[in-house]
This record gives C-alpha cells, structure tokens and sequence, in this order.
C-alpha cells in the first residue's frame, strides 16, 4: 500500500490498517489520528510531524522511522521496535511504551511525560532534554521490568515525579537532570553522573549509588535510608535535611558539603573525606566515623552521642554546643 491508498482510504473512515506493509512510505504531517496500525511495517517510513494521537501501534516495525516533531499522545506503542528511530522532539505524553524497543533511539527534546515505559529497553537512546515528568519506569514483578537505561544519555532531562523504582541506571548521564521527587526506590545508580542533578525530596531509599558523580547536585530533604554510595563524588553536594540512616557512605568524598539538619543516625562516614562539610545540628547517633577527615567541619549543635570517632581527624573543627559521644556537650 502507497501513502495515497491510505491517506484515501482514512478520509473515507477506514481506519483499521493492522499488518498493513508501509516500508518507506512517505506520511511527511499526515492526520492519522486514531489509526490502528498493529503488527504494520513502517520500518524507515517518514512521519515527521505527523499526527499520530491515540493511534494504535502494538508490535508496529518503526526500525529507523523518521517521526520528529510527530504527536503521539496517547498512542498504544505495546512492544513496538522503535530502535534507531528519531523521535527528536517528538510529544508522546501518556503514550503506553510497554516492552517496547526504544534501543538507541533519538528522544531528543521528546516529551514522554506520564508516558508508562515499564519493560521498556531505552539503551544508548539520546534522552537528552526530554521531559520525562510523571513517567513510569518502575520494576513490577511477575508483570514488566523496570526499564533499562543502561548507556542511555538523560543530560539535563525533565524526571520530575517519575517512578524509576528498581530501575538499571548504572553508569547513565543524568548530569543536569531534574528528579525533584521522583521515585528511585532500589534503583541501581552505580557510577552513574548526577553532577549538578537535582534531586530534591527524591526517594533513594535502598538505591545503589557507589562511584556516582553527585559533585554539586542538591539533594536537599531526599530521602537515602540504606543506600550505598561508597566512594561517591559528592563534592559541594546539598543533603541539608536528608534523611539518610543507615547509610554507607564510606571513603566518599565530601569536602564542601551542605549536611546540616541531615539526619545521619548509624550512617558509615569510614574514610569519608568532609573536609570544611556543613553538619550543622545534624543527627549523627551511634554514626561511624572512622578515619573520618572532619578537618575545619561545622559541626556546631550536631547530635554525636554513640559516634564511633576515636580515629576521626577534627583538626579545626567547630564543635560548638555539639552533644559528643559520651553524651556532654562541647
């Protein structure tokens, strides 16, 4: 079929197309709202700017298809191959992207806004600038996996609000991106680069975040009870009233950092550099603070009753009204 039968064939209310072979067609801001295009082959087809809104594409062959600029919102992508595809500045926002291959696709600028992408595999896909608020990503046992990240480029991407709870993102450019509240619960962050993230009021709980660049992002009131960031880069990071007891931040560099108000009860600081760090009325009860580089700190009003601090380096170190481990005040 030619894009002239099709075009014809939809003005005239025909819109079910499923199986339909579109290899190369040329739909160049086609309206094709609603289309049902199931199992169809537009393998290398070009629909840039199309309208594609609510279209029906469960298993559609989108390989190397051009849709920038297309609006699929809405629209049903079920286990669709959209591998090499370029969607840059595409709108797919609430678009079901379940188990589909989205393998180093083009999302540039795309807008996936509460778009469901459980099971989803975006490897080496370009997330570069997409809005990706409210998208769900998270692992669902016996029914979709968390979607998988791994090489994927999310610099300066809009995640605010997603759910990435037991989400692959290790070693993922998320530098810049914005993941103010959003949902990463057990999600695997090992070396990945959050420099200059922000993470504000995120859920990390029992996430891996050991060798992650967090330098200068701001995680301010985040939530990281349990979570792993062994020799992480959290240089001028903000964690002012994070909540983060029984974390292992152990040899994690942290010279410059914001913890003040944090709450760092049983918290491993072993090897940790803090030098000139902010600890200002922290909570650090039973912390363990061994060999810990706490030189010219601020630990004024800081809660230390319990601390493990018998090889800490204070040199410096403002201690001021500070409860130490034996309970007195400084």
């Amino acid at each position: 079929m030619n894009a002239k039968d099709l075009l014809k064939r939809y003005a005239n209310g025909e819109i079910q197309f499923s199986e339909v072979n579109l290899n190369g067609v040329n739909l160049f801001g086609a309206d094709l709202i609603g289309i049902i295009l199931n199992k169809a082959e537009l393998s290398n087809a070009i629909l840039i700017f199309s309208y594609l809104n609510r279209a029906i594409l469960t298993q559609t062959n989108l390989i190397s298809t051009n849709l920038s600029g297309a609006n699929l919102n809405q629209a049903r992508l079920i286990s669709a191959n959209l591998h090499d595809a370029d969607l840059h500045g595409a709108t797919l926002q609430s678009a079901d992207l379940r188990n589909a291959n989205l393998t180093l696709a083009d999302l540039l600028d795309a807008n996936l806004m509460g778009a469901d992408l459980r099971g989803a595999d975006l490897s080496g896909a370009n997330l570069t600038g997409a809005c990706l608020r409210g998208a769900n990503l998270r692992e669902e046992k016996r029914a979709y996996s968390s979607a998988i990240l791994r090489g994927a480029n999310l610099h300066k991407a809009d995640l605010r609000g997603a759910n990435l709870t037991g989400a692959d993102l290790a070693k993922v450019d998320l530098s810049g991106a914005n993941l103010s509240e959003a949902m990463l619960r057990g999600a695997d962050l090992s070396g990945a680069d959050l420099s200059a993230a922000i993470l504000q009021g995120a859920f990390l709980t029992d996430a891996n975040l050991e060798g992650a660049n967090l330098q200068s992002a701001n995680l301010m009131n985040a939530k990281l009870e349990r979570a792993n960031l062994s020799e992480a880069e959290l240089t001028r990071v903000n964690l002012s009233g994070a909540i983060m007891p029984g974390a292992t931040l152990a040899k994690a560099k942290m010279s410059l950092a914001n913890l003040s108000f944090a709450r760092l009860s049983k918290v491993d600081f072993s090897r940790a550099i803090l030098r000139q760090a902010n600890l200002t009325e922290a909570d650090l009860v039973d912390a363990y603070l061994a060999r810990t580089d706490l030189t010219g700190a601020n630990l004024s009003k800081a809660n230390l009753m319990r601390a493990e601090m018998s090889s800490t380096n204070l040199m410096g170190a403002n201690l001021h009204e500070a409860i130490m481990p034996d309970g007195t005040i400084s």
